[in-house]
């Protein structure tokens, strides 16, 4: 189109040019006549100059009109252009939409998560506490407890007479021939081993 373009501007141009070249020789040449052929002449140069300004127009509409296909060529690609541009700016923001919904997704459930670990937080904290007071609750019984048992032990000590093991009379040292036998002749017994009943 370039090429075309250029060939019908030289060939105007070249029209034109003669239509004036040609004028201007005729009226010079009128100009070496009489009055008619001068006359004549400004008569042609007239004439030449119109259908130079004639071809001069014509190459202007021409020139005019191939400015306004351009120009809607143009608007048709910059119309495309835009139309295609929109069509992605939609699609990306579509995508940024996508992915902004899936993060506002991704963050609800981390506070979900976040929420549920808090609560579980404070609930073991909770039970650390209950325990902890119940290991000093049971603590503070046990030491009442040793205590308790070491009074026990102390008493049961205190109260405890140790006793010979050699001491095993026979049924004819405990009961006589006559006697009854759930009566024990005491004096039967040897009791030396045992000073401290004796004080008794």
């Amino acid at each position: 189109m370039p090429g075309r373009r250029a060939s019908q501007q030289s060939s105007e141009r070249t029209l034109a040019l003669t239509i004036l070249g040609v004028g201007t020789a005729a009226s010079l040449a009128s100009l070496l006549g009489g009055v008619w052929l001068v006359r004549a002449g400004v008569v042609v140069a007239v004439l030449m100059a119109f259908a130079a300004t004639w071809v001069a127009w014509r190459e202007v509409r021409a020139e005019r009109e191939r400015h306004a296909v351009e120009m809607k060529h143009e608007v048709g690609l910059r119309a495309q252009q835009a139309e295609r541009f929109h069509e992605e700016s939609v699609a990306m923001i579509s995508r940024f939409n996508a992915r902004a919904e899936n993060l506002q997704a991704v963050i609800a459930k981390l506070r979900g998560q976040l929420g549920a670990a808090k609560a579980e937080l404070s609930s073991m904290r909770g039970n650390a506490v209950w325990l902890r007071a119940e290991v000093a609750e049971r603590q503070s019984r046990i030491e009442a407890l040793e205590a308790r048992i070491a009074e026990l032990e102390a008493e049961e000590t205190a109260n405890i007479v140790d006793l010979p093991r050699r001491v095993s009379p026979s049924v004819a040292d405990i009961w006589g021939e006559n006697e009854h036998p759930t009566m024990v002749d005491l004096a039967r017994l040897n009791l030396d081993g045992l000073p401290e009943l004796r004080q008794a």
